[in-house]
């Protein structure tokens, strides 16, 4: 039984655009990866692999053992259609746990971004689906998996966050721990998703240590679950204790807030192509480098959700209580108002708006 469906109609739509399409597949130990051409698959499956090991070192501790079944991967190359991917997973049993049964891959966009934030995002997927062998909870399956993307994408998603809370669109950790569905607004999910799970990152030590702390704080949210809910309150009031030692997940919800209120002073990325770590035969070649290539701002786990807006700063002001019925504006700005319940309260900050280095 299927118990994780992306969204296939749209993805099909997206990855019927204009593009080279696969014609050439190779096979590797766990991948059969069908490209535009034999190098351009060899590439990727040599980065899959790559991916892979890293990914399941970085969150796991160690390697993944061979798939029993290669997970297949559909590249299409394009180069002004943004970039995106979707895998799907279905999960079975072995009799004492659960289990991936099958998954595929599908991704689309310019060469450097699929091989540099793309692949390695949709890689993370397939390690949080083998860890835990069942559906992951939205927020974490995104956000934790923004974390293998490139620091231009990351500091995008970060801003964007700022701007959700600002505008007072942003969900409360305790609906959003425990939701099931994308909502309506997907773009929220994905900027809060990926900048609570680098704050818990962050609060848990960081590195492989804070990665694995968040894992050990989903396995104690989840329990209790059901087709309609990720866990219960009770259960991440209780993960939170345990792992954060916080006294519930309002409590969490402050701390992240804080720490959005006091960000540490970083720049936006302008890497020449760090190849450090990468496979010798990705080295020195065309794809190895992210110089002078435009950044590319999209949404990976889904083709067709809404790309994030360029960064821009984000106006100050109180959370509306709800939604406005029609698009009229009206000329002023009704009086402030406090944050519904299912809503945290606005940062009161702009973005940050990273400078280039000198």
């Amino acid at each position: 039984m299927t118990l994780r469906r992306l969204l296939a109609a749209v993805a099909l739509a997206v990855l019927a655009s204009p593009g080279t399409a696969p014609a050439a597949t190779i096979s590797t130990t766990n991948f059969t990866v069908s490209a535009p051409s034999d190098e351009l698959a060899r590439r990727f499956g040599e980065m899959a692999e790559y991916y892979r090991k890293e990914k399941a070192l970085d969150w796991l501790g160690h390697e993944m053992p061979t798939w029993r079944q290669r997970c297949p991967i559909s590249i299409r190359i394009t180069e002004s259609h943004g970039a995106g991917g979707a895998t799907s997973f279905t999960f079975g049993s072995d009799g004492t746990r659960g289990v991936v049964a099958t998954q595929q891959m599908e991704i689309y966009g310019p060469v450097r971004q699929l091989l540099y934030s793309v692949l390695p995002h949709e890689i993370t997927h397939t390690v949080f689906a083998y860890h835990f062998g069942r559906p992951v909870p939205r927020w974490a399956d995104e956000g934790g998996s923004v974390l293998s993307e490139n620091d231009e994408e990351r500091t995008t998603h970060d801003i964007k966050c700022r701007e959700i809370l600002n505008s007072g669109k942003a969900f409360r950790l305790q609906v959003l721990f425990r939701m099931v569905d994308y909502p309506r607004d997907m773009i929220v999910l994905y900027a809060e998703g990926y900048s609570v799970s680098d704050y818990l990152v962050q609060r848990g030590g960081g590195g492989r240590e804070g990665r694995r702390k968040l894992l050990q704080f989903l396995a104690m949210g989840m329990e209790g679950s059901t087709q309609k809910s990720h866990g219960t309150p009770e259960s991440w009031n209780s993960a939170a204790q345990r792992v954060y030692g916080t006294g519930s997940t309002d409590a969490l919800e402050a701390a992240w807030l804080d720490a959005l209120k006091n960000p540490a002073a970083r720049v936006a990325a302008r890497n020449a192509g760090n190849t450090h770590g990468l496979p010798a035969s990705i080295k020195g070649t065309e794809y190895a480098t992210a110089g002078g290539s435009r950044m590319e701002v999209r949404s990976s786990a889904a083709p067709g959700l809404p790309i994030l807006e360029p960064p821009v700063k984000a106006v100050r002001g109180a959370a509306p209580e709800f939604e406005p019925v029609n698009v009229t504006r009206p000329a002023a700005r009704p009086a402030a108002r406090p944050a519904t319940p299912d809503r945290p309260p606005p940062v009161l900050l702009p973005p940050e708006i990273p400078r280039p280095l000198k």
